[in-house]
């Protein structure tokens, strides 16, 4: 398989095929990524390339092999590092651009930033208690994080160990939080039945969608603090027979989707309580 980024129609079934595809070596997509977003200000498309360790930016409508509009890399990024930079988020306001990186911070780019820029804003230190989940062998892996406008915040996964054991932890901190800064809230503990640190979204009304234990979607408030036990749970895989790969949300039409790597399948859940 080479690597794309497909766009379908939003009621699209099975076997529908795609209206776009963006693919092609003037593209610049890499393997391995595992998150993108849009920014609905600037009408534009945001991936990593973890393995040129470069962020690119497409038109919104960007088709075919069509280039980058514009590719931020360099030293003076700070995505420089053992481990592979595959998430990203948007500010859907200020088009500024979040990117956890394996040195368990979370460096931010002002909207328009090209090439060999220097972020505005750095997250990490001890104080933040921002440490990504590590494989066994000591390799990176970062988790998605997002940002919610409407609240002002950044929710940030934190802690657990692939092939291991830790704890883990959603990490809420204003959203222009930046240096040593301590979170304004941390949900953790038994009761939180967090699981797995691939999937998370915000909706506007301030519900937090994440991975929660036996294949399923944990629902908790952004202003849950300490061992919150998730308000609803979607029960992916007792419901369907698949693993749950990322979630996202459709706000407009009350949806949250659901992906997952069991025949590359994306459910679609009505879910009208949380928005």
């Amino acid at each position: 398989n080479h690597p794309q980024i497909a766009a379908f129609s939003r009621l699209a079934k099975e076997n529908t095929p795609p209206t776009r595809i963006l693919e092609g070596q003037k593209t610049l997509i890499s393997r391995t990524m595992h998150d993108l977003a849009y920014d609905p200000a600037h009408d534009e498309i945001v991936v990593t390339s973890p393995l040129t360790q470069a962020i690119l930016v497409f038109r919104g409508g960007a088709n075919g092999e069509e280039p980058p509009v514009r590719v931020i890399q360099g030293p003076h990024t700070q995505i420089l590092g053992v481990g592979a930079m595959d998430k990203v988020t948007v500010d859907p306001e200020t088009g500024e651009i979040y990117l956890p990186t394996a040195k368990h911070n979370v460096v931010v780019f002002p909207y328009g930033a090209n090439g060999d820029a220097a972020p505005i804003r750095v997250l990490g230190g001890p104080d933040t208690q921002i440490r990504f989940a590590e494989q066994t062998d000591g390799s990176g892996n970062v988790p998605p994080i997002r940002v919610d406008p409407v609240h002002n915040l950044l929710i940030v996964p934190s802690g657990g160990f692939r092939g291991g054991n830790g704890a883990a932890a959603l990490l809420i901190f204003d959203r222009n939080a930046s240096g040593n800064t301590k979170p304004l809230r941390v949900i953790t503990g038994p009761k939180t039945a967090l699981a797995g640190s691939q999937q998370i979204a915000v909706t506007p009304k301030g519900w937090i969608l994440g991975g929660s234990t036996g294949g399923s979607i944990g629902i908790w408030n952004i202003n849950d603090s300490g061992d919150a036990a998730p308000r609803w749970k979607i029960p992916v895989r007792q419901l369907t027979g698949l693993n749950v790969n990322g979630v996202g949300i459709d706000a407009t039409h009350q949806e949250v989707m659901v992906p997952t790597g069991n025949g590359n399948v994306v459910m679609t859940f009505y879910f009208p309580e949380i928005f």
